[in-house]
């Protein structure tokens, strides 16, 4: 039974990586499609949220089984437990790739962002990809130090949307284009947060230790 047992923890693991694959996949989509004006990579990156969502009630299924089932204690009970939060922040930041991905679609053929803006945002898909690249391996190792460390590659993405901000002191693209602005680097800067609440729940599910930020 301990055998059975632990090696469905370990697909349920795999199903956590996988999640946050196609997540960051979703991702580097959408944000070369933001800097190419590609619809049909941006239509790719919208279809592809359907098997992240499918991903997730596929884990929330496991979850309920496992716990139903088995009775878990100790060290597998955070790991299932934090298994069903995970999807919910990686879900979620698979959510904000497929919003940019849409907003490339909404305004073809013209470009979704101004030309000089065009490095902030490739910056700032740069940033979100290695993020969400090292989300993934820190699912697959369980590294807490890695873990505890993702914060500092998020500050990128704050920093970049802040210079985003700092251009509409002297704007001159119109009301619609100063909104699709604001939100792109709000989508990435959200997908950077929900990484970082994924990295957190790794340390929790480790140690025990709670570092869970609830303000999402």
């Amino acid at each position: 039974m301990g055998n059975v047992f632990h090696q469905q923890l370990d697909e349920l693991a795999e199903l956590l990586v996988d999640m946050s694959r196609r997540t960051t996949r979703a991702m580097e989509r959408a944000g070369e499609a933001l800097s190419t004006g590609d619809v049909d990579l941006a239509r790719k990156a919208v279809v592809g949220d359907g098997k992240i969502n499918r991903l997730q009630y596929q884990v929330d299924d496991f979850v309920v089984d496992l716990m139903t089932r088995y009775q878990p204690v100790a060290q597998d009970l955070r790991f299932i437990l934090g298994a069903a939060r995970i999807t919910i922040d990686l879900e979620r930041a698979a959510d904000y790739a497929k919003h940019i991905a849409q907003t490339v679609i909404d305004r073809a053929p013209f470009p979704a962002v101004p030309e000089f803006l065009r490095p902030q945002y490739e910056g700032m898909a740069r940033a979100a990809v290695r993020i969400g690249d090292k989300t993934t391996r820190v699912l697959e190792t369980l590294d807490t130090v890695e873990a505890s460390q993702l914060s500092l590659d998020d500050d990128e993405l704050d920093a970049l949307q802040e210079t985003v901000h700092g251009s509409f002191e002297t704007w001159d693209y119109g009301a619609q284009a100063a909104v699709d602005a604001a939100l792109l680097a709000r989508f990435f800067e959200r997908f950077g947060d929900h990484c970082v609440k994924v990295a957190h729940q790794v340390v929790y599910l480790v140690t025990g230790e709670i570092r869970l930020d609830r303000s999402a």
